[in-house]
């Protein structure tokens, strides 16, 4: 047993959370080594000055976060058994779980739609060519074959960005597109900034990769100009990751003024950004991708699964030409090349009626279910895009966040609350993100929120919990 104590003035939130994240930190910086015993809750409330109930709720959230498992009789301990290095869970894929765990309203993906008829149809015209068949069966360059080369190239230019066959790079969606991104762009140590609440999945590579995260503040449109400016000036990172384009988990869409100030300042310190636009394909009329402002700094990542079906795992990399070797390089050493089959379903859907058809609905349904939510929830603060499938809901007071979420999970409704999207150590804002493409259909999202909305109510449609 440890007589590990920690500083809960490094951390911020209610105090469960504060001992939570201090037991995470630890594990991180080397503190607690698996198998390690941790004090008995006892102890540690004495020791903190908290009480017994606040410790086991730590316990019980370091657990939810696949930190430590605990046995009747003999206590709590740090998972592992010594041999293997511990990966954190990222608090976004520690809670909510599929689609059907109850009314999921966790998952940022969206409706299915008829992707199984369309699928069943391109592969019974793929299969009546055995030649073709025999070619997608088997091994191919890492980069892919040109034409389902030629389609990435063809489906980014729809968002703006110009680039050819030899600057793009083929992934198996655009979180494997991110990670390539990174590990060819940072080091151990480096450090990179992101917007101050940003998508869960950047935050759990980044802590793999050992990259420190450095937040930037944002506004209504996405991270800030001025803030951008301060926080290079600050930290003097070479990478930075962006969203401009239905920001996670905010859905802020950059103007084409911002984007110009944006890629200026990244243009006049040399800095290369990484741009997620996978959701950027849903806004009619937007502005171009940020890559497109500045071609030459800007490595744009984006992909089909949001665009068109959710196990469409296709995604794109267009990169500069200095940085497109080392994001092969990456590419084929994580994964040596994308499904031969899945690419070509891609090119033919990217080239073909079906998937404009699927655009089309996407968009429509996009529109028809964040009506639904929005007049719900219309009552309370919240933003969201009508042309997504995200709402951002800060709670009203009394309300916290993780008490929240606990209690909506308790009616089998699931979402995340902010802690999963903060950045360091900040105070956790206390909102949640409703992701209504999750459901199956439209009458599932109404239930869902309207058991959010009673919640809110209060005391009539449940307790609020301040811990």
């Amino acid at each position: 047993m440890t007589n590990w104590l920690p500083d809960l003035s490094q951390f911020t939130g209610a105090k469960y959370l504060r001992i939570a994240d201090a037991i995470d930190a630890a594990i991180q910086d080397g503190e607690l080594a698996a198998k390690t015993k941790l004090p008995p809750m006892r102890n540690l409330a004495y020791d903190l000055g908290v009480t017994l109930g606040t410790v086991s709720r730590a316990y019980q959230e370091a657990e939810r976060r696949g930190l430590v498992g605990g046995e009747v009789g003999r206590g709590t301990y740090i998972k592992g058994d010594g041999r293997y290095p511990q990966l954190k869970t990222p608090r976004a894929f520690a809670y909510g779980g599929s689609r059907e765990n109850g009314i999921n309203l966790s998952m940022a993906v969206p409706p299915l739609g008829d992707g199984g008829t369309y699928l069943a149809r391109t592969i019974q015209t793929i299969s009546e060519d055995p030649v073709l068949c025999g070619e997608l069966m088997d091994y191919q360059a890492h980069s892919g074959l040109e034409r389902h080369r030629q389609a990435g190239v063809d489906w980014v230019a729809r968002m703006g960005v110009q680039t050819n066959i030899d600057c793009l790079t083929l992934t198996n969606g655009t979180q494997h597109a991110i990670l390539v991104a990174m590990m060819a762009l940072t080091r151990p140590g480096d450090t990179m900034l992101v917007e101050s609440i940003t998508y869960p999945g950047v935050i759990h590579i980044a802590a793999q990769l050992s990259v420190k995260l450095a937040p930037v503040k944002i506004d209504d449109e996405g991270m800030c100009p001025d803030a951008l400016e301060a926080a290079i000036l600050e930290h003097r990172p070479r990478t930075a990751y962006i969203v401009p384009t239905v920001q996670n988990p905010t859905t802020a869409v950059m103007s084409h003024e911002r984007r110009q100030k944006i890629a200026d300042i990244i243009k006049s310190h040399g800095l290369l950004a990484i741009e997620d636009d996978v959701w950027g394909f849903l806004p009619e009329g937007r502005a171009s991708a940020l890559a497109s402002y500045a071609p030459d700094q800007v490595i744009y990542v984006t992909g089909l699964s949001k665009a068109m079906s959710p196990g469409l795992r296709v995604g794109y990399i267009a990169a500069p030409t200095g940085a497109s070797d080392a994001i092969r390089a990456v590419a084929r050493m994580s994964s040596w090349m994308t499904p031969p089959m899945m690419a070509e379903v891609a090119m033919r859907w990217i080239n073909g009626p079906d998937g404009e058809e699927m655009i089309k609905w996407q968009r429509q349904e996009a529109v028809a279910r964040m009506k639904i939510a929005t007049d719900v929830l219309g009552g309370y603060n919240i933003r969201g895009h009508e042309h997504s499938y995200q709402i951002w809901l800060e709670l009203p007071e009394p309300w916290r966040a993780e008490a929240f979420r606990d209690q909506a999970a308790r009616k089998g409704v699931y979402f995340l609350s902010g802690d999963a999207f903060v950045v360091g150590r900040q105070q956790a804002p206390h909102a949640i993100r409703i992701c209504v493409g999750s459901c199956r259909t439209r009458e599932e999202v109404q239930e869902g929120v309207e058991i959010i909305r009673d919640l809110l109510k209060g005391p009539s449609g449940g307790s609020p919990v301040i811990a």
